[in-house]
């Protein structure tokens, strides 16, 4: 009797996932089966080759997808993109033998589909992985689940209009709009200018309004002013900055100005070569603070991560959990210095950690910013010597002889 119970409660769950899978299959399907857009003569695909497929949004869009189609009998797809509006997500998948996998929708990349516009989207196919960009930025990376060599078709299905598709073979990716491309960092720098009269405990002055969340700004004779306003949409998100070559050397610091958002998980930055995502950049330095329920003590300890890629692979990461200074809704000031052997790392003037060059800092020439954060202001400064001390405005106090 137990074992007639057992079984039939065994019927019941797998007739549940039955429906479940169905009910989840309903949202790779639509009314008007034909596609927009239907190319069976895609070429040979091996690494490097990229298509990009542009169009534009219907006004009434809920979802739309490109599908990478093997053309076998259950004409597997071996790569599903599809952008769902009202969701704010983009899943990728896989469809084996009249069967979905499981979905993908985490990115890094804010959704930026709307209704009504333009959009790119570019697919490359290297040996590991596809990746994917959005409006010519790097959105995701998804593994290889079927061999890609078998796909002989691609299809754009939904709520578009006017597509199009380019295939090319490139060098480098993603492919950037005038949008993606990079922003001039400004560089304040004076030639001969090394040494100046301040006090190595000046205050840091940040605008008082920038530390606001939702009290209203008052204005004040006391008050500091500020070229920001409190509705000031800050510096786009990833963030791209172009240095000169050989700009950061010894005596220089790269200055961040912003903000941490208010439920932050992390953020990174990375000074590296190059703007493409592949081939993979070198990167001298990569600061990414996490934050985490699991991390002990006050509001504002993080677990800092600093590594290096480059000879072809990340160096040892370091890290430590920190007390950064980094408080969620609050503003803050970073300074990355170059000093004789290592990047320094300031919060508001206070010193929180360093990493030993791996590589030169002269190869930096991209500045490369994602996350948790809302940025106003990027600038490459002097770090200059305080006239009569032997020290620098940005100090590292464990090591009172280095200048």
């Amino acid at each position: 009797m137990c074992l007639r119970v057992l079984c039939r409660k065994l019927l019941c769950c797998f007739d549940q996932t039955k429906q479940g899978g169905l009910n989840e299959a309903s949202f790779y399907e639509y009314s008007d089966s034909l596609p927009k857009y239907s190319n069976d003569q895609i070429g040979k695909l091996s690494e490097g080759v990229s298509f990009t497929i542009a169009g534009k949004i219907a006004i009434n869009c809920e979802r739309f997808s490109i599908n990478f189609v093997h053309n076998n009998e259950t004409r597997d797809v071996a790569l599903h993109i599809n952008p769902r509006l009202p969701q704010n997500y983009i899943v990728r998948n896989s469809k084996v033998a009249d069967i979905w996998g499981s979905e993908e929708v985490s990115s890094a990349l804010p959704f930026l589909l709307r209704r009504g516009d333009k959009f790119a989207i570019q697919v490359l196919i290297t040996d590991a992985c596809y990746m994917i960009s959005v409006n010519g930025n790097h959105f995701a990376e998804y593994a290889h689940r079927i061999p890609y060599n078998a796909i002989q078709l691609l299809e754009v299905k939904g709520d578009v209009e006017d597509v199009e598709m380019e295939r090319i073979v490139v060098e480098n990716y993603p492919q950037r709009l005038p949008e993606s491309q990079a922003k001039n960092i400004a560089i304040h720098i004076e030639d001969g200018l090394d040494e100046i009269d301040a006090n190595d405990e000046e205050a840091i002055n940040i605008p008082h309004e920038w530390c606001l969340i939702s009290a209203p700004v008052t204005n004040s004779d006391s008050s500091p002013k500020s070229t920001y306003s409190k509705n000031d949409p800050g510096l786009t998100l990833p963030y791209y900055g172009a240095l000169p070559a050989n700009s950061l050397v010894e005596g220089r610091c790269l200055k961040i100005e912003g903000r941490v958002r208010l439920l932050p998980h992390s953020f990174y930055i990375n000074l590296q070569q190059g703007r493409d995502i592949w081939p993979h950049p070198v990167i001298a330095f990569h600061l990414n603070p996490r934050f985490s329920k699991a991390s002990s003590g006050a509001i504002g300890k993080a677990v800092v991560c600093r590594n290096a890629w480059y000879n072809g692979s990340w160096a040892e990461e370091e890290r430590s959990e920190l007390d950064t200074n980094f408080r969620p809704g609050r503003t803050f000031s970073l300074a990355i210095v170059c000093a004789k052997e290592s990047f320094e790392v300031y919060v508001n003037k206070q010193f929180i950690t360093e990493f030993k060059y791996k590589v030169s800092p002269k190869i930096v020439d991209t500045v490369y910013i994602q996350g948790d954060v809302k940025l106003w202001n990027i600038t490459l400064e002097h770090n200059p010597m305080v006239k009569g001390k032997n020290l620098r405005i940005y100090h590292n106090p464990m090591y009172d002889d280095k200048y």
